[in-house]
């Protein structure tokens, strides 16, 4: 079956149907508990700071988006609805891939609406005489947040894919794991090559280990380090889209 533009708008929609109005209750949930705070702190005699109200939305936005990254497939597992997304007439990549934009783009300018509905309510306490600090929209903070989410979205998608049950502790133990592993391995390595002097240079973006320099290679390669980062970051993106992508199809059959 071919890819098709009109059958993945058709899986937003229902997706959106199924979950939206979840996604956005429990997004206004975890809003107000941060607004409630924010009053808390304004009864008590301090002000109301909508930067340190945005900070605080941001991250119960980016918790709750890993969560609903980890159960984004929970409805294959379930017999009375499993059936129905498997034999809905649209290819794996485009049941995926809407499921993706989903639960990263759409659930992300969801909580950004939310919480910028929040802001407005915690401005709007200054035509009370309560002094009120900060602007209502802050979009480079948004950007950040939604940066950040974008690549832990994916991973847990992937863990999604790939896990059963439990796809959110069984990512994080992955990933947990896989820390220590290479934790463990860098510091035999550097025992075993007695690396005893490694410092890093900012200015280049080199590191310097027992007097050789190293890195060097990459700024030319990439032309400097940022570059690299960000290759290497897409790469990794690629790679849990496809690992995801094809536990995802694996599940299918």
């Amino acid at each position: 079956m071919e890819f098709n533009i009109t059958r993945l708008g058709l899986l937003l929609k229902r997706h959106f149907l199924v979950s939206g109005k979840k996604y956005a209750v429990g997004i206004a949930i975890g809003t107000g508990v941060v607004l409630v705070l924010s009053l808390a702190n304004i009864l008590n005699g301090g002000t109301a700071q909508i930067s340190q109200f945005n900070q605080y939305a941001l991250f119960t936005y980016l918790i709750g988006g890993i969560i609903v990254s980890s159960m984004a497939f929970a409805e294959i597992n379930k017999p009375e609805t499993g059936y129905q997304l498997m034999t809905l007439p649209a290819s794996s990549l485009e049941k995926f891939i809407s499921t993706w934009l989903f639960t990263s783009v759409m659930y992300s300018l969801m909580a950004f609406v939310i919480i910028t509905i929040g802001a407005i309510l915690l401005s709007s306490l200054g035509y009370l005489g309560i002094q009120v600090q900060g602007g209502i929209f802050n979009a480079p903070e948004m950007g950040e947040a939604f940066k950040q989410y974008f690549v832990g979205n994916i991973i847990f998608l992937a863990g999604a894919a790939a896990f059963k049950r439990n796809a959110f502790f069984k990512t994080m133990l992955f990933f947990v794991v896989t820390f220590l592993f290479f934790s463990i391995y860098t510091v035999s390595l550097a025992e075993m090559f007695d690396f005893s002097e490694i410092s890093s240079s900012n200015s280049s973006g080199s590191w310097v280990i027992n007097g050789s320099t190293f890195g060097s290679d990459m700024d030319y390669i990439f032309g400097s380090t940022e570059i690299a980062v960000t290759v290497m970051k897409s790469f990794l993106v690629l790679l849990f889209l496809s690992v995801g992508f094809f536990k995802f199809k694996e599940r299918e059959l």
